[in-house]
């Protein structure tokens, strides 16, 4: 099961980097207080999460959506609330009650999709820490949103609302456009290197003990790449595995049309060999590449999984970068797949890996920041947080591992450059490695 989840989680990491009615800021939060009546009352949950289904531009339900009885009918805010009532924001609980910070922010990650657990290293306030809303508060603080000053228990007028929420959806058009100008420029470039950092750290599932699991068990890897969108990509890995008793790893890699090869240590004899991945495990990386077009076409759907904010301009010696933060939730991974099976070179082998691997995954978060200069619409910086979380089940047996935490950093540069990536003649002879049956789970401790 490990393997399988390692290869799983690092396939996505690589898929989802190659992916990846609002107003601009400040008319958005005129357009909220238009609908107001009393811009300095104090807002109300429902008045509240009804204002944030128009910030988020929330679908309105295809079926019918009861609202609660304290609401009338006629309210200014009711037809926004089942909205938010059928995306699943709000439980309708005690409307009229005023709303606190707290729940504001809370109600504003359940549509980002922030992850489930903290954010890492966040310089938090002591008493945000401790609140019950911190997790939510973590991911917010990180991003800007909120500050120290947030008083969590404090409430909110329509006017601080509308703020609020401008600052979190007010640049999302702004942002997407941006981003789409980068893929344009990204389908000009046919070459580029990047470099950066993996730490990968695995959370063991208290309620399944398991004899031998080690407490901390991850992975923290530095890595080279260079990339031709007509031949494939190398890579190199320097890797260490903590929490297991392995020796530090180097490791190369090749994508390319005839498949994937990897050049890494026998476990037995300790010397390097080059190995060439089963087909089914993976896509076809060239034709993937080839097909990155695909992407701008089916922007539309994607707003259902991911959400951007542009966070401002930022200057790095004579350069100028659009910074631009990401949220994404994937409740379902089989069906984000199906959106690309067809455009990526997905075959239906890969495809049926996915879903039955997509069995173990109970929900993937996606967090992070890009940074895209402002002269060539070009990727330069890089940082995604992943969260995966397990389920229960899998295959009928307990799962004895709770959660995958990754981090990934990652700088592009040599945009353009000439850069052929050539299968070595080492890797040409490799022998296939078979296809291993599906991992039984470990057998917990008595």
């Amino acid at each position: 099961m490990l393997k399988r989840s390692f290869a799983l989680i690092c396939s996505l990491a690589l898929l989802l980097c190659l992916i990846t009615s609002p107003a601009l800021a400040g008319e958005l939060q005129d357009s909220l207080l238009q609908r107001v009546e009393q811009p300095t009352k104090q807002l109300t949950r429902a008045e509240f999460v009804s204002l944030l289904a128009q910030a988020a531009s929330l679908p309105a339900p295809g079926y019918s959506v009861t609202i609660p009885a304290e609401v009338p009918a006629d309210a200014w805010y009711a037809d926004d609330l089942k909205a938010a009532l059928a995306a699943g924001i709000y439980n309708g609980a005690t409307p009229n009650q005023p709303v606190t910070k707290a729940q504001a922010i809370t109600f504003i990650s359940r549509v980002l999709g922030t992850p489930g657990e903290e954010a890492p290293a966040v310089p938090a306030p002591e008493a945000a820490k401790n609140h019950w809303s911190y997790v939510p508060y973590s991911w917010l603080y990180k991003d800007g949103i909120v500050d120290a000053s947030f008083n969590l228990e404090g409430h909110l007028t329509a006017t601080e609302g509308a703020t609020l929420l401008d600052k979190t959806f007010g640049t999302a058009q702004e942002a997407k456009d941006i981003v789409e100008k980068s893929q344009v420029a990204h389908l000009n470039t046919k070459t580029m290197r990047t470099n950066g950092d993996v730490s990968l750290s695995i959370k063991p599932n208290p309620a399944v003990p398991v004899q031998d699991m080690p407490a901390n068990l991850g992975m923290k890897a530095s890595f080279v790449q260079e990339v031709n969108y007509d031949q494939g990509i190398s890579q190199k890995f320097s890797m260490t595995i903590s929490g297991l008793p392995v020796p530090p790893i180097e490791m190369e890699q090749y994508m390319v049309s005839e498949g994937v090869y990897m050049k890494m240590p026998n476990m037995q004899t300790g010397q390097a060999e080059w190995l060439k991945m089963p087909a089914s495990m993976f896509p076809d990386i060239t034709e993937m590449m080839k097909q990155q077009s695909q992407y701008i076409k089916i922007s539309k759907e994607l707003d259902q999984y991911f959400r951007y904010r542009l966070v401002g301009e930022k200057k790095i010696g004579d350069k100028t970068y659009y910074e631009i933060s990401l949220y994404g939730r994937i409740p379902d991974l089989t069906q984000f797949m199906k959106l690309f099976s067809g455009q990526m070179g997905l075959t239906p082998e890969v495809m049926k890996s996915f879903e039955q691997s997509g069995k173990l995954i109970k929900d993937l978060y996606l967090t992070g920041t890009t940074l895209i200069n402002k002269d060539t619409d070009l990727t330069e910086k890089q940082t995604m947080t992943m969260l995966v979380t397990l389920a229960d089940e899998f295959e009928g047996q307990p799962v004895p591992l709770k959660s995958f935490y990754g981090n990934f950093n990652c700088a592009f540069k040599d945009y353009g450059t000439e850069i052929n990536i050539t299968l070595p003649e080492g890797a040409a002879n490799a022998q296939e490695v078979p296809v291993a049956p599906a991992a039984v789970p470990a057998t917990p401790a008595n």
